[in-house]
């Protein structure tokens, strides 16, 4: 079994077509097709359901796809770790964080570690806190920055910042003018919520546990700018942290008396994974920069 059939036969998996597959690895037809009829007959299975140059992959396939996957993966990792090795200013950061993140913090961290790195690059992705973790631990990601409100066994947080959460409401609420206000006077409003997975419905949740109510949810959002825009409107309540650069202009800031109305922002990447050079870097980066927050 030669390496390139390997690659042949993902190919042809994930095209299902023998043709399309073909000019994709700059190969003639026939070729790719004696190269997975040779992997067929060592196998001694088939691995395809054919209808004309149309293929299915049938039970036996999608088992080896499986194998196969992980085995290129494998060693497409092995090339990119030795080539960081070789250039240590070089590289790629995968890099998952919340969406709330986005507006201000993440694009200043980058900014200011770019001035650093210039040469490394980074693949970016926003989800829910859940969502990233799960590419973390699927090793699609090498880290996650988000809020701490989940632990798992096979990754690992570092504490960066604090956020403080307030209660925003419409400027003309009858709460606009407390100030600052207990979980427990919102029992009867109506809240703009985040939806489930994000570490702030976490902590709003945990918030209302507390003070043993259960909110009166109008909308559930995934983006902060469209709850507040909701709040903006006049049609709830929310509770957000003090985001730089949103326009608060239309919302009254409450502050909130019950323990518990912070986030903690944090690092998080999968403790038995490789970090590339340039992953190393930017984590070391980060805590420089979070230094005094970390004493």
């Amino acid at each position: 079994m030669e390496w390139q059939q390997l690659e042949y036969f993902h190919t042809v998996a994930k095209v299902q077509h023998f043709t399309k597959a073909a000019e994709i690895l700059s190969i003639s037809q026939p070729a790719l097709s004696r190269s997975i009829a040779n992997l067929e007959a060592e196998l001694g299975v088939p691995l395809f359901d054919r209808e004309g140059r149309t293929v299915r992959l049938n039970r036996y396939g999608e088992r080896f796809k499986t194998r196969v996957s992980r085995a290129l993966k494998e060693i497409s990792d092995g090339k990119e770790e030795l080539s960081n090795l070789l250039h240590p200013d070089y590289g790629v950061v995968a890099f998952s964080f919340l969406k709330s993140l986005g507006i201000f913090a993440v694009p200043t961290l980058l900014n200011q570690f770019l001035q650093e790195a210039p040469h490394i690059r980074f693949q970016l992705y926003q989800q829910a806190t859940n969502v990233m973790l799960d590419q973390l631990e699927q090793g699609e990601v090498d880290f996650v920055l988000s809020s701490m409100t989940e632990t798992r066994k096979s990754v690992e947080w570092k504490y960066l910042w604090e956020e403080e959460i307030f209660a925003y409401a419409p400027m003309h609420h009858p709460l606009a003018n407390k100030g600052e206000i207990h979980i427990h006077e919102l029992e009867n409003e109506a809240f703009i919520a985040i939806k489930q997975g994000y570490g702030l419905r976490t902590i709003a949740d945990e918030l209302f546990n507390q003070a043993q109510i259960t909110p009166n949810i109008l909308f559930e959002a995934d983006e902060v700018v469209t709850v507040l825009g909701f709040v903006t409107a006049g049609l709830g309540i929310s509770l957000l942290p003090d985001i730089t650069k949103l326009d608060y202009s239309n919302v009254v800031r409450l502050r909130i008396k019950d323990s518990g109305s912070r986030r903690k922002i944090g690092l998080a990447w999968k403790s038995n994974g490789y970090l590339s050079p340039a992953a190393e870097r930017f984590r070391d980066f980060l805590y420089k920069r979070y230094a005094d927050n970390m004493e």
